[in-house]
This record gives structure tokens, C-alpha cells and sequence, in this order.
């Protein structure tokens, strides 16, 4: 400021020194054309008073201007905004089980690294974090910055806690001292992240509010890494508390998920258990979860500083700045008409000047997908139908309407757009794929689940990395197991002594879905259970296909 300040006073004398000079040497000027007329040809000079009065126009300006900088006022103010959230509390478990190698990198980095992805989906809602080994602290405090939760997440590890050992009953209290502190807060949700060692034995407390478990680790186990933040030097933690370089020792301790007492945690909260440690299911449940229930209205008091003060000053140096421009063009013995009717332009008529779109098809794209993203699916709609007269058959449109469309309910309208795209002859395989899944979510909706899978077997050969039609695959398979396992099995009992080729062939042309059921199998078959366990301790586990 005070350099500012500084610099405006020089340039206000400088400009006084040139001024003076300037109406000096017109001055002189003149006085030798009234002795000398015929100077008069050879001499520019200026009117002495409009010169002075410029000057003087221009000094002021620049006067008012550096004053603007003293007379700012700051004040500060409080406002209360008022603003929906759902309480979301992690309880993490940061023992040293949680560093086990079964799942890779370990067990701590896969839920930091699925938490870090699910965050964009939790935006406006108060989220905390509280962390126990053999003691427990709240790490996180509730709070709506995203970006603040982001990096305590990172920030977690098996060292944060000093006293060894799992006691997720003192966790779970200081969950309660929480949710008594919040006694306003209705809608919140418990979210325990734990392996389930060495809990068998604890008491653990009731909780008034929705609770979800995520396990993590794998029931055939695997041994615990550790290694020195600072030096890196480490190994693999044995029974006698050493380190070894072998992950297949004798003496190496070997975690495992205790998934049974896992399960009872959630059956005593009447929540919902969920192993995440190769599956996102945990998360998208959580999303669900969330959105379902009712917000909390919770008022927050903003605290700034308002600077006022300098707007009258700076009005009347603008008004200065014109008239010196006006009297620039009367020194120039111009007619100032013209630069009188521009003026009169900007300041009278300035609010029947109208913008013109520069592209009216474009913004109404661009407030199509606003709508729909805030939800709004009618005005969405609409705007996607004016853009129409802009775009002449595109088929990305089309799918717009499609979507808005599908979210409206209007299955029928959603299926015919979709279906448009498949044959549309501009399509590329990425909308294709989009308007596969679209089909595939409206079959499912109207209860065709064979018709649905169909379509997301077609959506994931145009894009074999369009991840909601695997997932949607998986729920659907994963229900049509579960209903028909128990007729097969009657049936296998029925026909015991029956030829084994027969069967499978007659099964094969009485049950026409049993090959799409294979095609299906085939194509998850990378991403089975079975399989990631087998490569468990040999290569990398490409986590990013269960996103």
C-alpha cells in the first residue's frame, strides 16, 4: 500500500511539473503570435483557459484517485448460511494387522485409496475420521472441506497410534461422545473400517445412528510388512516381534479377516457388512446410503472482512477523467459532438443494449447438462430439445434426451432414443456403449433381466471398460445364481444315473440363457475371487477394474 501510495504522489507532482511547463510554453507561444502575426502559421498554440482547465481536470482525477486508497473502509461481517449434510465418521483401524500383504498394496493403502475416489461423491456432507489401534483420537474433525479430509486420509498409517494392540470399543465410545456433542444431528452414519483381529473378547457400545462395516484382508491371510517411514529399511513382522526379509517363513505372523465377528458387528448395529478389499461395493452402498436419507440443516457462521469506502472517490475521478477528454477535443478545435453522443450512448441507453448468443445452440447444450446435473430433468429436457434446431441429427443429443428422459421415467421415450443411436451411422462405439447401458438399466427397471444383460454384454463389447455395465452384470448374475440354485440342485439329485453327456446337452438346448450366462462368465472371468486370489502373491492386482 504504501509503495502505492508513494507512487501516486510521484506521478501526481511529475504531472504538475509537466502541466506547468506545458501552459508556460503555450502562453509564451501566444504572446509571440500577437507581436509577430505572421508566426501565426508557423505557431501551434491552444486556448489558455481550456488548457488550464484540462490540466486541472486531470490533476484532480489523479488526486481523487490516491485518495480512494486512504478512504477504504474494512469492516468485518458475519453471515449464517444455512445448508444440508449427512454426518459420515469413519473408524479406521490403523493396528499393525492392517499392513498385511494380502491385499495389495496392503490393507490400510487399498481403503485409503477407495475412500479418496468415493470423497467427490460425499460433496456437502460432514465427514470425520477417528482412528484406534490399542487407544483411539478423533484425527478428523466434521467438516465439509473435502480437500482437508483428502489429506488426512493420506496421512493415515500403523504408526499414528502408540499403545499396541485392536480395541474398537473405546473407538466406538468416543463414536458415542461424538454423536452426544451433535445431539441436533439426526442423519449421520457410522462407517467401520477394520480387518476384525483381536476384537472377540471387547464390549462393545450401542449407537443410535445407521452403521456400515468394511472389512478388509482376506480369510486365508497374509503376512504383515512393516518398514521405517524415515529410512525405508524393513521387513516382515515374525511371532517373536522381529523383522525377516522372507514372506514365507515359518515364524512369520500370518492376518487374517475375521469375517464371522465381522458379520456380527453389523447384525448387533442392523447394518450392513461389505468386504472391500477387491470390490467398490462398499463404497457405492455408502453413496446410496447417503443420498437416501434425510439431510441435517446445519447454519454456519462465516466470518470476513468488507472493504468500502473508496467507490464515491473513484465516481467522481472517472467524471474528471471525461471532462478532461472533452476538453482535449475543444483544444483541438474539433467539434466535440461526436464524442458528446457516444457518451450519451453509454450512460442513457446502456440498458437497451442486448447481447447477442454467439452460440445459441452451444449454451443451450451447456444449460441442458446443467440442469441435469443439478437434477433438474425436465429443464434439461428442454433445453436439449431447443438445441435441436441447431444440431440436425447428432447423435449425441439424442442420447442427452435419452438420459433425461430415462431419469423422468419415460422408459419407453428413453428405449426408442437409445435404440436410434445403435443405428444412427454418426454413433462411435463410446455412445454406443453409453446407449447399451441406458437399454440395459431400462430392461432392468421394467424387470427383463435377460433382455438387460444382453444389452450390457453389447455395451461392454464396444467398450470393454465401461465399468457400470460390469457392475450391473455382476448384480444381476449374482441374483439369478441365488434364485436358482436351489432348482438345480433338485434337479441334480433327481437325475443321478442319467447319462452326464446327456444332460449337458440336453440342459444346453432347453436352457437357451445358460450360454449367455458363459459368455458372461468368460468375460469376468479375470475378475473373479478365485482368480485374484490365485494371484495373490504373484503379481500386481489391477484394483482399477472394480472401480
Amino acid at each position: 500500500m504504501k509503495t502505492i501510495i508513494l507512487f501516486g504522489s510521484f506521478t501526481i507532482l511529475l504531472g504538475i511539473l509537466v502541466a506547468s511547463i506545458k501552459i508556460f510554453i503555450n502562453f509564451k507561444a501566444t504572446q509571440l503570435t500577437k507581436k509577430h502575426i505572421e508566426l501565426i502559421s508557423r505557431l501551434t498554440t491552444s486556448n489558455q483557459f481550456l488548457l488550464f482547465l484540462r490540466y486541472i481536470s486531470l490533476l484532480f482525477a489523479l488526486i481523487l484517485c490516491l485518495l480512494s486508497l486512504y478512504k477504504i473502509k474494512s469492516i468485518d461481517v458475519e453471515s449464517t448460511k444455512e445448508f444440508e449434510s449427512t454426518d459420515i465418521l469413519f473408524v479406521v483401524d490403523v493396528s499393525l494387522s492392517m499392513n498385511a500383504i494380502d491385499v495389495k498394496p496392503n490393507r490400510l493403502k487399498r481403503f485409503q485409496d477407495l475412500i479418496l475416489r468415493t470423497l467427490p461423491e460425499l460433496k456437502g456432507n460432514r465427514i470425520g475420521i477417528i482412528v484406534f489401534a490399542g487407544q483411539s483420537f478423533s484425527f478428523c474433525p466434521m467438516t465439509t472441506d473435502l480437500s482437508a479430509v483428502s489429506d488426512y486420509i493420506q496421512s493415515l498409517g500403523v504408526e499414528m497410534v502408540g499403545t499396541k494392540g485392536t480395541n474398537l470399543a473405546i473407538a466406538l465410545k468416543r463414536v458415542g461422545k461424538v454423536l452426544n456433542k451433535n445431539q441436533g444431528i439426526r442423519s449421520s452414519v457410522t462407517v467401520i473400517v477394520t480387518d476384525g483381529e483381536d476384537h472377540e473378547k471387547q464390549s462393545l457400545p450401542d449407537l443410535e445412528n445407521e452403521v456400515m462395516v468394511w472389512g478388509v484382508g482376506t480369510e486365508e491371510g497374509g503376512p504383515i510388512e512393516f518398514r521405517d517411514p524415515s529410512t525405508g529399511k524393513g521387513g516382515f513382522v515374525t511371532y517373536d516381534s522381529n523383522l525377516v526379509d522372507s514372506p514365507y517363513g515359518n515364524n512369520v505372523i500370518v492376518s487374517k479377516l475375521n469375517k464371522e465377528f465381522l458379520e456380527t458387528i453389523a447384525e448387533r448395529y442392523n447394518g450392513e457388512y461389505s468386504n472391500i478389499s477387491f470390490y467398490a461395493d462398499g463404497s457405492f452402498q455408502l453413496i446410496d446410503k447417503v443420498k437416501e436419507m434425510k439431510k441435517n440443516k446445519i447454519q454456519r457462521l462465516e466470518k470476513f472482512k468488507n472493504e468500502d469506502g473508496a467507490h464515491p472517490y473513484l465516481l467522481l475521478s472517472l467524471l474528471f477523467f471525461l471532462l478532461e477528454r472533452l476538453l482535449s477535443i475543444g483544444i483541438q478545435k474539433k467539434s466535440p459532438l461526436k464524442m458528446i453522443t457516444f457518451l450519451f450512448c453509454v450512460f442513457f441507453i446502456q440498458n437497451r443494449v442486448e447481447a447477442w448468443e454467439l452460440d445459441p445452440g452451444g449454451n443451450a447444450v451447456e444449460r441442458g447438462v446443467k440442469s441435469y446435473l443439478d437434477q433438474n430433468f425436465n429443464e434439461s429436457q428442454k433445453e436439449f430439445s431447443k438445441a435441436k434446431d441447431y444440431f440436425q441429427d447428432d447423435p449425441r443429443l439424442i442420447y442427452n434426451e435419452a438420459a433425461s428422459a430415462y431419469q423422468l421415467g419415460k422408459y419407453k421415450e428413453a428405449k426408442e432414443l437409445s435404440e436410434k443411436i445403435l443405428s444412427h451411422p454418426k454413433a462411435n462405439s463410446n455412445l454406443k456403449s453409453k446407449a447399451n447401458l441406458t437399454l440395459g438399466n431400462i430392461f432392468s427397471k421394467l424387470g427383463q433381466k435377460e433382455n438387460a444383460l444382453n444389452s450390457y454384454v453389447e455395451s461392454l463389447k464396444q467398450n470393454p471398460k465401461q465399468i457400470a455395465a460390469k457392475k450391473n452384470i455382476e448384480h444381476l448374475t449374482k441374483k439369478s445364481q441365488s434364485s436358482q440354485n436351489p432348482s438345480e440342485n433338485q434337479k441334480q439329485g433327481n437325475s443321478e444315473n442319467s447319462n452326464p453327456s446327456e444332460s449337458k446337452s440336453q440342459n444346453d438346448k432347453t436352457n437357451p440363457s445358460k450360454q449367455k450366462q458363459s459368455d458372461i462368465e468368460r468375460m469376468f472371468e479375470p475378475f473373479s475371487n478365485d482368480s485374484i486370489l490365485k494371484n495373490m502373491r504373484g503379481g500386481p492386482i489391477d484394483n482399477e477394474k472394480f472401480w
